[in-house]
């Protein structure tokens, strides 16, 4: 293999591949990543068996070939080369990879291809395109929601459930849940499947480094076993997780008895207050409501907080006590000015959801004093 790229180029390719791939492996193969040059274009793959990053970059190719190198050894040198100087890179028959840019060289050790893991085939029949926007909204605004503990495998991903009525993404840890709602994919199949949070992460912060423009889109696949996006020179592959996900609509409160309105940004200020003074272990902070005004409070053992918002209620006394992190993940994510609180009772989860806005529903479990 022998290329020609500038350093601009190769960096920006260097970044899409390394992020979200876990670097916490016993397979040192793992630590590298795949050069390729064929067709006119290089070819970057990195992946740790559980999802993957192929991404194209233009380049001079004066010869074609493969070869695998550590990545962050790789990244490192690239980085600090000189801006100005074009990047020349060459595989030998020994796999030693030689970078030269000006009067500087390298030369890092890399393995052939083949002992690289295949990258698998990507079923595009029946394929989805979707507004990558509309993607990143329903994401970021439910994936905040999701498991992070490993023990419980089955919550570290986003169902994604498209019906013939609607097309969800829900996430949940168990004490909390999130549900953007949008109108059934068009021109798709029902579907409802479990796609690791961690893969949907990368397509988000890929598509804000992409900035697609108004008619770009990002096609979705979905086989047996993985999903893939697809956008422009990248594409991202994932396994599927593989389990019943919670029945979420169960717990979603439709009867509610107490019911209040707040702005959303006097709300999440005075909230991040109550957390300051409410401890790090078992912390709860404390919403009551009376006579359209809502009192927010925390204590610990040294540390006392009260504070009080105007609302719209009018209602008998009420009090429920929450997790306030749970509360604040919320509230960041909503972009109206109010936002509405629904309870049966101070024992069961509470609704959250954007004043004038419907396609977005938050539950909270709440805590016991």
């Amino acid at each position: 293999m022998k290329i020609n790229i500038t350093k601009a180029t190769l960096l920006e390719g260097i970044q899409i591949i390394s992020s979200g791939v876990s670097s916490r492996t016993t397979l040192p193969i793992l630590h590298n990543f795949l050069l390729e040059a064929q067709q006119g274009k290089l070819k970057l793959v990195r992946t740790d068996m559980e999802m993957a990053t192929v991404h194209f970059v233009p380049a001079e190719i004066e010869e074609e070939g493969s070869i695998t190198v550590p990545l962050k050894e790789f990244s490192d040198i690239i980085k600090n080369l000189a801006d100005d100087k074009e990047i020349h890179l060459q595989s030998d028959e020994n796999n030693k990879f030689h970078i030269k840019s000006g009067k500087s060289k390298f030369w890092v050790m890399g393995t052939p291809k083949s002992e690289y893991p295949s990258i698998p085939e990507i079923e595009r029949a029946g394929s989805v395109q979707l507004d990558p926007i509309l993607l990143q909204e329903m994401v970021e605004k439910t994936a905040f929601s999701a498991s992070t503990q490993e023990t419980r495998y089955i919550l570290n991903g986003l169902l994604w459930n498209n019906s013939a009525k609607s097309f969800e993404v829900v996430a949940t840890d168990g004490g909390r849940l999130a549900v953007a709602t949008q109108p059934a994919l068009p021109g798709s199949q029902e579907f409802k499947i479990i796609i690791p949070t961690k893969i949907l992460n990368e397509v988000c912060r890929f598509i804000s480094i992409a900035k697609p423009e108004k008619d770009d889109k990002i096609e979705v696949n979905v086989a047996s076993n993985q999903v893939s996006f697809i956008m422009k020179e990248t594409t991202f592959i994932s396994r599927l997780i593989e389990g019943n996900f919670p029945n979420y609509q169960q717990v979603i409160p439709t009867k509610t008895t107490v019911k209040f309105e707040s702005f959303v940004k006097d709300l999440l200020a005075s909230t991040r207050r109550a957390a300051l003074c409410a401890g790090e272990f078992g912390s709860i902070v404390k919403y009551k409501v009376a006579n359209n005004v809502l009192t927010v409070s925390s204590n610990s053992q040294n540390m006392d907080f009260t504070d009080e918002l105007p609302v719209e209620y009018t209602g008998d006394a009420f009090e429920a006590n929450f997790k306030p992190q749970y509360i604040i993940d919320v509230l960041k994510n909503i972009k109206t000015d109010k936002v509405s609180f629904a309870f049966v009772n101070a024992s069961q989860p509470v609704l959250i959801e954007p004043v004038d806005e419907t396609k977005f529903k938050y539950v909270i479990m709440p805590m016991r004093a």
